[in-house]
């Protein structure tokens, strides 16, 4: 009586199926997943910049003006070292109007330099523009065309 052993195992073959079909995959879709780290990075570069707004409509709501620059320096919130985030400052301050600048490190998905620019009008309303591309703005902010 013979018996018959069966052999366990994948052959070399259908190892090297798997792993393409696997490769191919994750080549589609890693620039959807690089451009999503990007916009949770992002995220906290939107919370900087609405805690900051907050400074700035409390110091015009005592003071009735924007604040300068040197002003602005004192009333900031210091940054940490690991944050997405280069520098914050204000300019074209005029009255109740001016901008925050929020220029950001090189991250995934962002260049060194980029910007948010919150721009506050006299209604007390904010509006941004980046120069980020399109596909990292967040809904509220505007991809800058100039």
């Amino acid at each position: 009586m013979r018996i018959r052993r069966l052999q366990g195992g994948f052959t070399l073959l259908e190892l090297m199926v798997v792993i393409a079909i696997i490769s191919i995959i994750a080549s589609l879709s890693a620039p959807s997943f690089v451009r999503q780290i990007a916009k949770a990075k992002l995220v906290e570069a939107q919370n900087i910049a609405t805690q900051h707004q907050a400074i700035v409509e409390e110091f015009i709501l005592i003071n009735g003006v924007f604040p300068s620059s040197t002003q602005f320096d004192l009333l900031k919130r210091s940054l940490t070292h690991d944050s997405i985030v280069k520098s914050i400052s204000v300019n074209d301050n005029n009255g109740v109007t001016g901008h925050i600048v929020i220029s950001l490190n090189a991250d995934t998905g962002v260049d060194d330099g980029q910007y948010f620019d919150y721009q506050r009008d006299s209604a007390q309303n904010w509006q941004c523009t980046s120069d980020l591309e399109q596909a990292l703005l967040p809904g509220h902010c505007q991809e800058n065309t100039e």
